[in-house]
């Protein structure tokens, strides 16, 4: 069966990376779920602020975990850069407030028909309006419990720490609630 590949965005790389290891390139459940970056969000790991707030993303287990992205060919890339130039473009007259990182994530996914994941606001509105299909962070860990790649002491451990560095994705409250029950 082929990967049902899934593109993680910055954040969620980030909230998740340290307590689900190896979080990218490890193929889980029934239909060979696999998470993958972009080569740009290891440029953003690069910047000096991330690397002072994030330091263990420096460590070898991790800095080799983001050396595997989404194959493309030649006819991909091109119509990626189309389609990022298009995206870009939209962003810049009707939608300010993602990144152009946030677009390439956005013309990727939607190039490859994949799923992005993301808890940045402004970019899943950009998404939606591609229709690419956009889930937040806490709906990857519902799929990763259900395939049983994770459990919930994991998960809830994970939300007590984004709690106690005040770090909790949008719309956690309501997502938590909907996904696992009141807590």
């Amino acid at each position: 069966m082929p990967q049902s590949k899934i593109l993680v965005d910055t954040n969620t790389y980030l909230r998740l990376a340290k307590t689900i290891k190896p979080l990218l390139f490890m193929p889980f459940g029934v239909n060979e779920y696999c998470l993958y970056i972009l080569p740009e969000l290891n440029k953003e790991l690069g910047t000096r602020t991330l690397q002072s707030k994030f330091p263990w993303v420096e460590e070898q287990e991790f800095s080799e975990n983001r050396k595997h992205f989404p194959s493309i060919g030649r006819k991909q890339k091109k119509s990626i850069e189309h389609a990022f130039e298009f995206i870009w473009e939209h962003v810049q007259t009707e939608l300010p407030g993602p990144s152009k990182v946030d677009a390439l994530y956005v013309a990727y996914a939607l190039e490859l028909g994949v799923p992005l994941i993301t808890d940045d606001q402004d970019m899943a509105e950009l998404a939606k309006v591609f229709d690419v299909q956009v889930m937040s962070t806490l709906e990857l860990l519902k799929i990763m419990l259900d395939c049983g790649h994770t459990d919930m002491k994991t998960i809830d451990g994970l939300c007590d720490y984004w709690r106690y560095i005040s770090d909790m994705p949008a719309r956690f409250h309501f997502d938590y609630k909907r996904l696992f029950g009141a807590k």
